[in-house]
């Protein structure tokens, strides 16, 4: 547990030291071309999130979409140039009607190629695929979390037949990529027991499986201190294991994918800046991280005036911006020269020629004349370098909610 305790310390000891921050628009920026939309909306608030939801009020979804309208007319304004949308949530596919007529009013300005969405398996139907594939959506991502009812009450989740989640799963294959996402590293889940999920999800239709660590929750502190990280190694190579000389192959440290048309969740992973539209949404614009309200009544209010809903930014360091791309390229699988050269005016290794070394000497990284090849131990490092980044970013939505920001 060496390695994986100087990663966890070096993440909890990274302050964000974000700043208040106001504006009347975005900045200018012709290298994103990816945007975020946060539906914050669901049926239940289940304990083990860590991303900004609230419940449903079917009062609050209207001004809400009209918001989010008003805060992309200023992204519009400024000339960017979207090609990928991302919506998550929350339980987007709660307000189906909403989100495409959003997605269409995107459109209207931005010759789009990807459409992704985040769906729940408890509200998902045939009706809904169909208006999700009729308005674009060229990925659908169903949140099962656990197919078996001890595993599934093990972390609060709503009970659903397994018979009903499978059925549900091949419901939804219309859609081009079809991604079904599985929590392991539960508490009291055995090795026999995600061996029994991993079988059922590669049986199904869906044409991409991502398997998440479990990670603390912003709400719930009682279920983080039943949480084991001891066994995710074992947890993580058991699930390489079972993809070994089956029709998937591995596409990043979480995803397994069937063919090559395919794209992931991580939005962040294939564009260098983001743009984030939303109550709780994040951007990443000109190595700038900035924050809207978390508040929906704060942000609508902030939109009614003109203003940006952005309430906190933080502009990285030079080096911070290298170590955040590179832990991007690192769970893709993809540490490209060319990429940093052109984004940051040098090769990686005049960045982290030290770090590089130190992934070399533990195995992680192999270097294959000028390329740089993740091993499969290293994929394992990819998966905690991510995992506790996405920690380390929940604690400013903790923070957020937790001040009424």
């Amino acid at each position: 547990m060496i390695i994986e305790n100087v990663i966890k310390y070096i993440f909890h000891n990274y302050n964000w030291h974000l700043e208040n921050y106001s504006a009347k628009e975005p900045e200018e920026c012709i290298d994103c071309k990816a945007l975020y939309i946060h539906v914050p909306f669901c049926s239940s608030l289940c304990p083990f999130c860590i991303f900004h939801s609230v419940l449903y009020n079917k009062n609050l979804v209207k001004d809400y979409f009209d918001s989010m309208k008003k805060e992309i007319d200023k992204y519009i304004d400024k000339n960017y140039n979207f090609e990928s949308i991302y919506i998550g949530g929350g339980t987007p596919t709660l307000t189906t009607s909403e989100v495409c007529d959003l997605i269409d009013y995107v459109k209207n300005y931005y010759k789009i190629k990807e459409i992704s969405i985040e769906g729940s398996i408890q509200d998902i139907s045939d009706e809904k695929v169909n208006t999700l594939k009729e308005c674009g959506t060229t990925r659908l991502s169903l949140g099962v979390e656990a197919i078996q009812p001890s595993i599934q009450k093990s972390i609060g989740r709503a009970n659903i037949d397994e018979e009903e989640i499978l059925s549900k799963i091949d419901m939804a294959s219309k859609i081009k990529t079809l991604n079904v996402d599985i929590l392991f590293n539960l508490p009291n889940q055995t090795i026999n027991d995600l061996g029994y999920e991993i079988e059922k999800i590669k049986d199904s239709k869906a044409n991409q499986l991502t398997f998440y660590p479990i990670m603390p929750s912003i709400r719930n502190n009682n279920l983080n201190k039943e949480i084991d990280e001891s066994k995710e190694k074992q947890f993580y190579f058991y699930i390489m294991k079972n993809f070994v000389n089956s029709y998937f192959y591995q596409s990043n440290a979480w995803t397994y994918s069937k063919g090559s048309d395919f794209i992931t969740d991580e939005y962040i992973v294939d564009y260098p800046y983001f743009a984030g539209i939303g109550t709780g949404a994040m951007s990443y614009i000109n190595g700038k991280y900035l924050v809207n309200s978390f508040n929906i009544n704060k942000y609508e209010k902030l939109i009614s005036k003109n203003s940006m809903p952005t309430i906190l930014s933080k502009d990285l360091s030079l080096k911070e911006q290298v170590y955040l791309e590179f832990i991007y390229k690192f769970y893709s699988f993809n540490i490209d020269n060319d990429t940093f050269e052109k984004l940051f005016g040098a090769n990686i290794e005049n960045y982290m020629k030290e770090e590089l070394y130190l992934l070399y000497l533990i195995n992680a990284i192999k270097k294959d004349s000028n390329k740089i090849v993740i091993t499969d131990y290293g994929k394992y490092i990819a998966n905690l370098l991510m995992k506790y980044f996405y920690i380390n970013v929940s604690k400013i939505r903790k923070y957020c909610i937790e001040n009424n920001l």
